[in-house]
Order: structure tokens, then C-alpha cells, then sequence
């Protein structure tokens, strides 16, 4: 049977006793999620030559596993390195720093669960920071918990740019008048898979603005000073992260709905990185919604 060990007050197990290799048995797969829906992060430590059958088995639990870069293909890449299908993506997504996100809120497809697999780190090291969506609302004072829960957020993909370290809701959109996707989303939003778990929706990368709050004509001063204090006070705290520094063969699966990611950059001159992805969402496939709103033939070049 697994074994669990806290990583954080607020976010993260680590699960020892598990070779995923071989599956995992129904009493240890119930094992493994109920500290999932408490928790909202796993590592895996020690899987060494994880096959990739294995990784989306495991996800394949959690719900439907998305065909990301490579249509017929249920991993994808994540590295700073040359052949691994990310030769065509801008040297910012590939080693440069990732402001706080989750992934695609500018859709109505965000990712459900997201997993990555070490396959090769630079000997300088490399990490990942996590906050949770969930634990601000349990601790902010009472008032203004209500007063988010009547707000919606206008979540964009700087298409124009392609700013993977954006600080969109203090700098906005490079055009703002420029065709963008986007989607608005209650501030507060309803774990769709997890009953009585709420989260919020605002991140770094991708929110530009609170509508109700939202006046360009004052520069949108409302809305970013309560987004500031959102992310100040409460989100981007360090009593609300978790920094996961990545050792080979390490498994991490994360809710994509309960926490947000950065990373700091991760230049090609100090080692490849090169981390194997495998995600899920029930609602839909939000890189399809990527590749048809840029008229695109496939997406392979969805982020080049």
C-alpha cells in the first residue's frame, strides 16, 4: 500500500511505495485518491524509465487524456531541448520564465490535471512553484470572500506577443484591439469534479481584468488594485506555495483547477530539461480550440 508525506501545510503529498511501471491495484489507486481530492498534488518520486503507457494510464484514471501537440499522440513535451517536438516554439516558452498560471483559462477547455515525468534535468537543478486556488478563500476575512464571489474575470492569451512571463493585468495586451482568444469566468469558481471544493480563477499570466470592476477609462485602476491585492495578500504568499525541486524519474501530477504554476527560466546553455506531459479535461480539448481559432492545420505549431 502507498504511503503519503506532506510537502506543504497547504498543497502536495508525496507517495512512496508505488512503482507505476507495474499499475496500481483498485485499493491503492483509492488510496492514492483520496489524497488527491485533499491534497491536489502527488509526486512520485523514483520512476525511473516511466514507459509512457504507464503515465497516461495513471491519468487515464482522472478523466479523458488529451491529444495535445501531436494529433494520435497522449504525451507531449515540456523541455528546453532541441528534438522533442518543441523546436518550433519561441525560446520563451521553451526556456524562459513562466509567470503563474493555470493552463488555458483563456478557453473554456482549462486542463483538469496536468502531469509531468523528469526525463533529464540540468545538473544545476530545476523547479516548479505551485500555489493553491483553494486555501485563500479559507483564510481571507469573511467580507472580502463575499465580495469576490459576485465577480467574473476576463482571462486572455496575448496572441499578439506570446509573453509566456506576462503580468497581464498590469501591463495588458500588447493590442488590445487584436483578435485574442479569451474567456470570462466567475472569480470563485466550482471544483467540477471535486463536490464542496471552491477555487479561485485569476493568475499572473492570463487574467487582464474583473469585469464588474473594469473601466478603462480609469485606466482600469479597481479592477488591478483588487487583483493586486488578491495576489499580495493572499495568492502569491509564501505560506501559499509549494516549491517543487525536481529530482530524476520524479512523477507530479497536479489539479489544474485547485493550484496554479511558475517557473523561473531554465536557459538551454546550463542543461536540457526535458520533462514528459500527459493532461487531462473532461469539458473539452483546449489546444483544438487553439488550432481552430488560428486557422492552424494541426497543433504542432499551436505556440511556435
Amino acid at each position: 500500500m502507498p504511503e503519503f508525506e506532506s510537502l506543504s501545510d497547504r498543497i502536495g503529498a508525496r507517495v512512496h511505495g508505488v512503482n507505476l511501471s507495474r499499475g496500481l491495484d483498485e485499493e491503492s489507486w483509492r488510496a492514492i485518491e483520496a489524497a488527491w481530492n485533499e491534497r491536489h498534488l502527488l509526486v512520485f518520486p523514483g520512476q525511473a524509465e516511466l514507459p509512457v503507457d504507464a503515465q497516461v494510464a495513471l491519468l487515464a484514471r482522472f478523466g479523458p487524456v488529451l491529444e495535445e501537440r501531436v494529433p494520435g499522440e497522449k504525451h507531449s513535451w515540456v523541455s528546453n531541448a532541441d528534438g522533442h517536438g518543441t523546436d518550433e516554439m519561441n525560446d520563451g516558452y521553451r526556456e524562459g520564465p513562466l509567470t503563474a498560471h493555470m493552463d488555458y483559462t483563456y478557453t473554456p477547455y482549462p486542463a483538469d490535471v496536468i502531469s509531468l515525468w523528469a526525463e533529464q534535468l540540468p545538473e544545476t537543478g530545476s523547479e516548479t512553484v505551485f500555489y493553491s486556488n483553494v486555501a485563500p478563500l479559507e483564510t481571507m476575512p469573511a467580507d472580502l470572500r463575499a465580495k469576490l464571489s459576485g465577480y467574473h474575470v476576463f482571462c486572455a492569451h496575448d496572441l499578439a506577443a506570446m509573453k509566456p512571463d506576462a503580468r497581464l493585468y498590469l501591463e495588458g495586451r500588447t493590442d488590445p484591439t487584436a483578435p485574442t482568444q479569451s474567456y470570462t469566468w466567475p472569480l470563485i469558481r466550482r471544483h467540477p469534479h471535486k463536490p464542496g471544493i471552491e477555487a479561485l480563477v485569476c493568475t499572473l499570466q492570463q487574467t487582464e481584468r474583473i469585469v464588474e470592476l473594469s473601466d478603462e477609462a480609469a485606466g482600469d485602476a479597481a479592477s488591478r488594485a483588487m487583483l493586486g491585492r488578491i495576489f499580495d495578500e493572499h495568492l502569491y504568499t509564501d505560506a501559499n506555495r509549494y516549491v517543487h525541486g525536481w529530482r530524476p524519474g520524479d512523477l507530479v501530477v497536479w489539479d489544474n483547477v485547485a493550484l496554479q504554476h511558475a517557473r523561473d527560466a531554465c536557459p538551454r546553455v546550463v542543461g536540457a530539461r526535458v520533462l514528459r506531459r500527459v493532461a487531462v479535461c473532461e469539458a473539452g480539448n483546449a489546444i483544438h480550440d487553439t488550432v481552430a481559432f488560428l486557422g492552424l492545420q494541426d497543433s504542432s505549431v499551436a505556440f511556435s
